[in-house]
């Protein structure tokens, strides 16, 4: 029974660790709904200021820990995700959104388990 309850144990932790590849941000939303993808850019066009939300891809194939994503000194709050599946029905990652208060410019950063993914765009 020991023996038994020992081997769950292991191939439970062996499938818990969710190996993260890697993260970045997709777009950027104004107040209004504007869309401005980010993807590749390293200044965005517009200004954000006071209140936006940012999109956020997160590789992995399993349930990861929530990025802390933040705008300057602006800290994101989590609002939704979305899986994303390839075309063999196999899950690639997550599409998470965070909505962003007071926003001033700065670099967007993103963050899991104090590990820097992303800080290749400043928010105007």
């Amino acid at each position: 029974m020991k023996v038994l309850l020992l081997h769950l144990l292991i191939i439970g932790s062996i499938f818990a660790n969710s190996k993260i590849y890697n993260a970045y941000a997709l777009a950027i939303y104004d107040k209004d709904g504007n869309k401005e993808i980010i993807k590749n850019k390293r200044i965005t066009n517009k200004d954000y200021k006071n209140i936006c939300i940012t999109e956020v891809f997160v590789n992995s194939r399993f349930k990861t820990d929530i990025p802390n994503v933040s705008i300057g000194n602006s800290r994101g709050h989590y609002q939704s995700s979305k899986s994303v599946y390839n075309k063999n029905n196999i899950k690639v990652g997550e599409i998470m959104k965070f909505k962003h208060y007071n926003v001033n410019k700065g670099y967007l950063i993103i963050t899991i388990n104090n590990k820097i993914y992303d800080r290749k765009t400043y928010v105007k």
